[in-house]
Order: structure tokens, then C-alpha cells, then sequence
């Protein structure tokens, strides 16, 4: 009778292990269960917004005009180093579906989608979103090196484990980067100047570089996956 227990307890821990394996297979790497990326070739950069989407206005400034001016930025500063793919690069709208879709083309990859914050007025300073465990090194290091630029940080949510659909639902490693907040009066006067601009360029470009060099080097213990569904348009953004 011991014995038969025994078998009975290890056939229900196979099948209960079976059925994990059959909704989150092994190797999925959309579940970020593998080390950061290094030596990646490719930065798929993504300009928040476009076109039809203005994303966040204050104080006479619009954030996809801000956010597509840092991705060229960016684009500039890494290439010819990388092979830079522009989601968009001019004021038109892609849907978020189709930039999951245009990110899975490219091995050897990440995707870095940038964008600029709105909230209370008090609120200041860059925050980085990742969902996935192999995204988390490349955020800490943009978070970093934006913080080490931006002079104004109050309230801010700073390095923020968040599932959206840029930054769950890629098959690659994926970050989304807040540069600032526009509803800041004074974090607002220095987003509004190229000079600024061009440091948060740097900054994201800098962490970019030291990504692919290290990997997860110096960046702490890794969290563990989350295992989780995509994202869907209907998901509440918390």
C-alpha cells in the first residue's frame, strides 16, 4: 500500500508538472526565463505614440514629437556600431500589436520604447518599465544612467516591473523607458531644449552599449520570471 501511494503521489506530480509544461513551455524565451542579452547586433528603438496619437501634452509640448527626436537620438549614437531599426520615424501611427510583430523579426535583438510621463505636477524624473527577467539588467541600466542626467526626481516610480504589451509580449528582451515628466514645470523647460535631449540620447545609448558588452554584469541578482499571459489592450495599465 506505501508503495502504490508512492506511485500514485509521482504520477499526479508528472501530470501536474505536464500541464505547466503544456501552458508555459520550456524555452519560451517571451517568458524571459534566460540570462540578459550581450553581444545582441540589433536595437529595434520605438517611438512612443504617432500620428493619430499625440500621447502626452503639457506645457505646449507634445510627447511623440519628443519621443521620436530621442529615438533619432538614439539612432544616431549607436550606429553605425548596431544595426538601429526605427519603428517609426516619422509622425505616423503604429499599432501596438504591429510593433510586437515587427520586433519578432529580428534575432539577436532588443527593443527599447520610449516615451515621455504625465501626472501630478510634483512628479519628476525618468522611470523604466521591464516585465521579462532578461529585460531587467538592460532597464536597471537605463534607469542609472537617466537618473545620473535628470536633475529633478520627485515621486517618480523609478525601475517598475509592469506587464504592457512592449514590454511582455516581444519575443526578445524589451524595455520601456518614461524620460521625464511633462507636467513638470521645470523637468518641462529642460525636455523643450535639444541639449537635453540629446543628453537623454546618450544616457539610453551608454546603457545600450554597456548591455551588450557585460550583459548582466554588476547589475545584481536577476529576478525570477513571472510566468503570465500577454498583455491585451483590455489589461488595466497597474
Amino acid at each position: 500500500m506505501p508503495q502504490l501511494r508512492l506511485i500514485l503521489g509521482l504520477c499526479l506530480i508528472s501530470l501536474l508538472v505536464s500541464c505547466q509544461s503544456s501552458r508555459y513551455p520550456q524555452g519560451r524565451s517571451v517568458y524571459g526565463d534566460r540570462p540578459g542579452p550581450q553581444a545582441f547586433t540589433t536595437v529595434i528603438v520605438d517611438a512612443g505614440h504617432g500620428g493619430r496619437d499625440s500621447g502626452a501634452r503639457a506645457r505646449g509640448l507634445v510627447e511623440k514629437q519628443l519621443a521620436l527626436d530621442v529615438a533619432k537620438r538614439v539612432r544616431s549614437e549607436l550606429w553605425p556600431s548596431f544595426k538601429v531599426v526605427m519603428m517609426r520615424d516619422s509622425d505616423y501611427f503604429v499599432e501596438l500589436d504591429n510593433r510586437v510583430n515587427i520586433a519578432n523579426r529580428y534575432g539577436n535583438s532588443i527593443l527599447v520604447s520610449i516615451h515621455f510621463n504625465y501626472g501630478a505636477r510634483r512628479r519628476a524624473g525618468p522611470e523604466t518599465y521591464y516585465w521579462r527577467s532578461d529585460s531587467y539588467a538592460l532597464a536597471r541600466r537605463v534607469q542609472q544612467n537617466l537618473s545620473a542626467v535628470a536633475p529633478y526626481e520627485s515621486g517618480n516610480a523609478g525601475l517598475v516591473r509592469r506587464r504592457l504589451r512592449l514590454t511582455r509580449n516581444p519575443a526578445l528582451p524589451c524595455i520601456l523607458v518614461e524620460c521625464g515628466y511633462l507636467t513638470n514645470a521645470n523637468e518641462a523647460k529642460l525636455v523643450a531644449t535639444s541639449s537635453y535631449r540629446e543628453r537623454l540620447a546618450e544616457a539610453i545609448a551608454k546603457a545600450i552599449r554597456d548591455q551588450s558588452q557585460y550583459g548582466d554584469a554588476g547589475m545584481g541578482p536577476i529576478p525570477r520570471p513571472i510566468y503570465a499571459p500577454p498583455s491585451k489592450a483590455t489589461d488595466a495599465r497597474d
